[in-house]
C-alpha cells in the first residue's frame, strides 16, 4: 500500500519541473581555474606523450648540428684523450670526437638491459 503511494507522488513529475540549483559566482570561478588547469596540463603534457604515438619509437632525440658543435666547442681547449659518451643516442657526437682523434667510447642504456635480458634468458 506504501508502495503505490509513493509511484503516485512521482508520476507528475517530468524534466521540466525538476531544477538545477543555480552556479554561484564563486562556483564559475573554481570551475574556471579547474578547466583552465586541465587545459595547461594537457598542453604541457602533450610534446612528452606524442613521440610515444609515433610508427617507430626511438629510444633517443637527434642532435643538432648546433649541439654537435657546441660540445666540439667545449673539447677543442682538450688535448685527445679517452672520452666517454653515456646515453649517447644516435651517436654524432661520438663519431665527431673520434674524428678529432679522441677515443670514445659510447654507453647506452637500451643496449644494457638488451644484454642483460639475453644473459637473464641464456641467449648469446
Amino acid at each position: 500500500m506504501a508502495d503505490t503511494r509513493l509511484e503516485n507522488e512521482f508520476v507528475g513529475i517530468s524534466a521540466s519541473t525538476v531544477s538545477r540549483p543555480k552556479l554561484t559566482k564563486t562556483g564559475k570561478i573554481l570551475l574556471g581555474i579547474a578547466g583552465a588547469s586541465f587545459v595547461g596540463m594537457c598542453a604541457i603534457t602533450v610534446p612528452f606523450v606524442l613521440p610515444a604515438a609515433r610508427r617507430v619509437c626511438l629510444p633517443y632525440v637527434p642532435a643538432t648540428d648546433t649541439q654537435v658543435h657546441n660540445v666540439m666547442s667545449l673539447l677543442s681547449g682538450c688535448k685527445p684523450g679517452k672520452l666517454v659518451d653515456l646515453g649517447s643516442g644516435d651517436g654524432r657526437i661520438v663519431a665527431e670526437a673520434a674524428k678529432r682523434g679522441f677515443q670514445v667510447t659510447e654507453l647506452l642504456l637500451y643496449c644494457t638491459v638488451h644484454v642483460r635480458l639475453c644473459y637473464a634468458y641464456g641467449q648469446p
